[in-house]
């Protein structure tokens, strides 16, 4: 499949190495919390069954689609990244190849081949003049070229060093301009796909659990990536066309298209969808939202044709942090008033995390307590690592006796899910 802003990110990694492009990896997570699917799909007022169409789906539409839509995977571990150049630029060809061969006499069809190819054929050209361009020095060349040049007092040679980079730069951004608009005419014409696939789709139904939709978030240690899963308990599915779009909290919109030729029986499809990457000050590839609220999906196929809509924020966001801090577990230290030369050491606690990787950004309210008395203080944090210790140190004179306990709360943002424990204090030893 084509997704010409994926290619970018990665030969723009593979040609230049420089400041204001940041090469990213991703990693696929292997929590348990991505496997399997939701519950039912929520009702709707559609009819019950599809009529089937009686418009043969055109062939030039399935070599458009299969070259135009997102990738879609039986396993979220088939997805690529970091491709070669060499490899991309094949792919690139073939696309090109096969849509030059279309002759449809559906005029939508023919403009959005038109579309593709003039998208391919401006991403092959900046491709290859990147190669041709000189590159600049990295950082750490142009340090010690800068540094010997004072050193021996050819302030002009280091001068002319920096201009020198800044102009190789100029022209390498020239180039990625040019990328990025055919990023912007390409998904264009991706969003454009859903309005041909439905006039040769069967008439809208409800799902009534034939598609079951899941959505997972990134958070935490579950990876950067979000993750779409569909599974169809129906019969096999062809020529499946599936819009999916996002709405983030705020209220902004991300629109995604697949195509399958086959979806099977009884199995599941995997969509990733990633926060994107800063390129010359524009965010690339990047393909969903900020806290995922819900999804709108829309299914069109020959055979059969569906709409649903999958509420994400609630019980079903809860139910995924859930599963993501399953193994999440606190080792506690009760931290006993210490008097100093300079100053006094205040009552408190040291916790360490383990269990989990990575907790993103958290609240952590800690209750000291001893019969009756209590006394309790809240911090923020914006992450905590595995094996990093933090300190809950009282404020002076805040905390006026020893506990035998401490009750220990960690809630996040934009989830009800809040882990607590209770670490017992042993007075003798004062830990």
């Amino acid at each position: 499949m084509l997704q010409l802003s994926r290619r970018i990110s990665y030969t723009i990694e593979s040609i230049i190495s420089v400041n204001q492009i940041i090469a990213f990896v991703y990693v696929i997570p292997l929590a348990l919390t991505l496997s399997g699917c939701g519950g039912d799909t929520t009702a709707s007022n559609l009819p019950k069954n599809s009529t089937p169409s009686s418009k043969p789906l055109p062939e030039e539409y399935r070599v458009l689609a299969s070259h135009l839509s997102m990738e879609m995977k039986s396993d979220p571990g088939h997805f690529r990244d970091n491709r070669e150049i060499a490899e991309i630029m094949a792919d690139v060809q073939s696309t090109l190849l096969d849509l030059r061969e279309i002759k449809s006499n559906d005029k939508e069809i023919m403009y959005l081949s038109d579309q593709v190819q003039n998208a391919n054929t401006l991403f092959l050209q900046c491709i290859n003049n990147l190669n041709a361009l000189p590159k600049p020095a990295d950082e750490g060349t142009l340090f010690v070229g800068s540094m010997l040049d004072g050193f021996f007092g050819n302030f002009l040679g280091s001068y002319h060093r920096g201009l020198d980079a800044e102009a190789k730069q100029n022209a390498l951004n020239v180039e990625l301009q040019s990328a990025i608009a055919a990023v912007d005419q390409l998904e264009a014409a991706l969003l454009l796909l859903p309005k041909v696939a439905e006039k040769y789709s069967a008439t809208l139904s409800d799902s009534a659990g034939r598609i079951v939709v899941d959505f997972n978030e990134s958070w935490g240690d579950s990876g950067p990536n979000d993750w779409l899963v569909l599974q169809n308990r129906g019969e096999t599915l062809k020529d499946c066309t599936i819009l999916v779009q996002l709405t983030g909290a705020s209220g902004k919109v991300r629109k995604n298209v697949h195509f399958l030729e086959t979806w099977p029986s009884n199995s599941s499809m995997w969509g990733r969808y990633q926060s994107g990457e800063k390129v010359l000050g524009r965010t690339v590839e990047k393909t969903t939202v900020t806290q995922v609220q819900e999804l709108d999906i829309t299914i069109y196929s020959p055979q059969f044709a569906t709409q649903i809509q999958y509420v994400y924020q609630g019980a079903e966001k809860d139910k995924d942090i859930v599963q993501i801090c399953k193994d999440l577990s606190f080792q506690g230290a009760y931290q006993p008033y210490e008097s100093g030369v300079i100053w006094d050491t205040q009552r408190g606690a040291q916790i360490t995390l383990n269990g989990v990787s990575f907790l993103p950004k958290c609240r952590v309210d800690v209750a000291f307590r001893k019969g009756e008395q209590s006394k309790g203080w809240h911090w923020n944090h914006d992450s905590w690592m595995k094996g990093e210790t933090k300190s809950f140190n009282t404020p002076k004179g805040g905390l006026t006796f020893d506990p035998d306990r401490v009750d220990f709360e960690v809630s996040f943002p934009n989830t009800n899910y809040k882990y607590k424990s209770t670490l017992t204090v042993d007075l003798k030893s004062g830990k």
